[in-house]
């Protein structure tokens, strides 16, 4: 085996040459190279590739493939080989036992020598161990799967987009919220699928440029959209910039959630602090704040604001006699006819039982003050007709003004309520 066979004699003098030099060049690499002829026979091999099978290269020259690797080995490569031989350069990866040693992952590249005259002489064969970089590839596309079925799971809508602003993954619950496939929409931006309320595209436009520039590498927002059948949502949406080793932001990825349930459940939790549950108009707890408000914001040369405390006339035999629900209707039509009696910046609330406040926010004289009253009076003192009843009432009405009545929201209502008492006494 020491010398060539003499059929591949004038093949390896015709890159003999060539192939001194190879081996010179890759002895310290570890890229393992042979040169196989057309007889699919070893010709030529750099000592790395000679080390894989514990020899030296003259041990393996001359030697076919099938006796080198072994029969089953060869007939899984011949397929590839005889490509390669025809022409074609290939490279694919295997997993190839080292005699001796557990099983590996090799680079194998086949690429087809030529004479002058384009006639294939036969084939270079260049290996490289590339079993970690294989394994920790495989891990990685292990992660990417997995992040990818998080994502297709996700509870929330997941969306990706380019530097430009183009969607390049859509999904989640991305369809589930907006309406919108994968497939409609990705190479699209915001704009084109009109995902934004008009009245949020400033606000959600400055949030991404500000991800995009790189002044911020991720924010949240809570907006306005629009789903593809024009419904209105609030989502809460959550950023972050993709930004390379160099520090570019590459792209933007969002999860959004539908909150419109929440924010409307939020909306009528923050009505009820304020609101009174039976008639929606306000509560004292607002009414006190509403009244602060304006005592602080009250200049020198100006009169004040004013409020006006009701408490119902013949509103108790009502009840008795009708009951309760035919009350409730009751207050709930006084209500509406003193909204028809206040200004629009006006504050009506219930403040009791039957007992309400009608604040007036500054400057409010004392004749308009006497004014509202009468028109009270006349408007509440008309029949109520209810649940097929008519029902008279009307209403005892005291007045205060700021600052001459009290400087406090406490002590403008404590005024108040006295002068309805002693009006309500005098009748």
């Amino acid at each position: 085996m020491s010398r060539l066979p003499t059929d591949i004699i004038p093949i390896a003098g015709t890159f003999a040459d060539a192939a001194a030099l190879a081996a010179g060049l890759t002895s310290s690499t570890g890229i393992m190279i042979a040169f196989f002829d057309t007889g699919h026979r070893i010709a030529w091999a750099n000592e790395r590739y000679a080390e894989w099978f514990g020899v030296t290269p003259q041990a393996l020259v001359g030697r076919s493939v099938v006796e080198v690797y072994g029969r089953e080995a060869y007939e899984e490569a011949s397929p590839r080989l005889q490509r390669a031989m025809a022409g074609e350069p290939l490279r694919y990866e295997r997993l190839l036992e080292k005699p001796g040693s557990p099983a590996k992952w090799i680079s194998i590249s086949l690429c087809p020598h030529r004479d002058a005259e384009g006639t294939v002489l036969g084939v270079f064969g260049c290996s490289i161990e590339v079993d970690e970089l294989r394994r920790t590839r495989d891990a990685l596309d292990r992660s990417l799967q997995e992040i990818a079925i998080y994502l297709d799971n996700s509870p929330l809508a997941v969306i990706e987009w380019d530097r430009e602003g183009r969607i390049r993954r859509w999904a989640g619950q991305a369809e589930r919220i907006f309406g919108w496939a994968s497939s409609e929409v990705v190479g699209r931006n915001a704009e084109e699928l009109s995902l934004v309320h008009p009245d949020w595209i400033v606000t959600t436009g400055a949030a991404m440029r500000e991800l995009r520039s790189g002044h911020t590498s991720r924010n949240r927002l809570v907006c306005r959209n629009i789903t593809r059948a024009g419904l209105p949502i609030y989502c809460e949406w959550f950023h972050s910039a993709f930004i390379d080793r160099e520090g570019t932001t590459q792209g933007v990825l969002s999860l959004a959630q539908d909150i419109s349930a929440r924010m409307e459940v939020e909306e009528q939790l923050r009505h009820a602090v304020v609101h009174d549950a039976l008639t929606g108009c306000y509560n004292r707890r607002y009414l006190m704040q509403r009244i602060e408000q304006a005592i602080d914001a009250v200049r020198p040369d100006e009169n004040g604001p004013a409020l006006l405390y009701l408490d119902l006339d013949h509103f108790k035999p009502v009840n008795d006699r009708f009951g309760h629900a035919i009350g409730d209707d009751t207050l709930k039509a006084v209500v509406e006819r003193l909204q028809a009696c206040a200004r629009d910046t006006d504050c009506i609330a219930r403040v009791g039982g039957d007992e309400f406040v009608l604040f007036m926010d500054g400057p409010v004289d004392r004749e308009t003050t006497a004014r509202v009253r009468k028109r009270i009076e006349q408007c509440l003192g008309e029949a109520f007709r209810i649940g097929g009843h008519e029902l008279q009432i009307g209403a005892s009405i005291g007045v205060a003004h700021y600052p001459d009545d009290g400087t406090t929201a406490d002590l403008l209502l404590r005024h108040a309520d006295q002068t309805m008492y002693q009006v309500k006494q005098s009748r």
